[in-house]
């Protein structure tokens, strides 16, 4: 598991800087940069400003920011929930008529009680008082309405995950460097695998990897169980069809 926070704070510690230096170089406040040193993304604001302050914290120390933010979704996006969309309004002109058949029923009801009020005053007898005419509160005729034909609501894209690449000490200890694309390429993890232990890449980008003992090593490519390591100490080139010995 290629472990965030240690990666920052490690990098950091090789130039010889602390946070402040960091904040008034970055423009990131202190109290985020030691939040990302200990994974404690929810300090944090939400959304893209995570990602965001991830990628250029790493950059500025020399690592493959974008590598780093894979690693974050994977571990860390992967269970939020998704926010509920918004309730959807009804046009205007249909509440218009929701009101005045609201009206209208009122008025029906208005009138039934004066001819019930007034059949009760006679005693039943002789003729009653015809009822005043009430003025009618519907609103006023409109014409029809095209509705328009509603739009099918957006799908959400899912970004495409890399696939990630893993390394397990399992036969013994394993020394490993591992740089982007090439022998020159910018270093993203250097040290020494006890039996046990794990590691795992992104592979949005192609990894060359130095191999210090590949013969206690097992690797997997996705779900993929990888069986082209070297044979000997030696380099090999990791992308996300396959891994091939050079």
């Amino acid at each position: 598991m290629l472990e965030i926070g240690d990666s920052l704070r490690e990098a950091r510690g090789r130039r010889g800087l602390d946070l402040d230096e960091v904040e008034a170089a970055t423009l990131i406040r202190a109290r985020y940069l030691d939040a990302l040193e200990h994974e404690q993304f929810e300090v944090l604001p939400t959304g893209a400003y995570r990602r965001s302050f991830l990628r250029e914290y790493a950059g500025f120390l020399g690592l493959d920011g974008d590598l780093l933010v894979d690693e974050y979704q994977l571990r860390f996006e992967a269970d939020e929930p998704e926010p509920e969309p918004p309730p959807r309004r009804l046009p205007a002109w249909i509440e218009d008529i929701r009101v005045g058949r609201a009206l209208a029923v009122v008025a029906a009801i208005a009138v039934f009680g004066v001819a019930v009020w007034q059949l009760g005053s006679t005693g039943g007898g002789g003729h009653a008082p015809p009822a005043p005419a009430l003025r009618s509160t519907s609103p006023p005729k409109r014409h029809a309405a095209t509705v328009p034909p509603s739009k099918p609501l957006a799908t959400r894209t899912v970004p495409h995950t890399p696939p990630v690449l893993t390394l397990a000490a399992a036969r013994g200890s394993c020394w490993l460097l591992v740089r982007i694309g090439s022998s020159s390429g910018r270093s993203v993890y250097e040290g020494t695998l006890q039996p046990g232990q794990t590691v795992r890449f992104g592979l949005r980008k192609p990894l060359w990897i130095r191999l210090g003992a590949p013969w206690n090593m097992e690797a997997t490519i996705g779900k993929r169980a990888v069986h082209s390591l070297p044979t000997l100490t030696g380099d090999a080139i990791a992308t996300a069809s396959g891994l091939k010995a050079t």
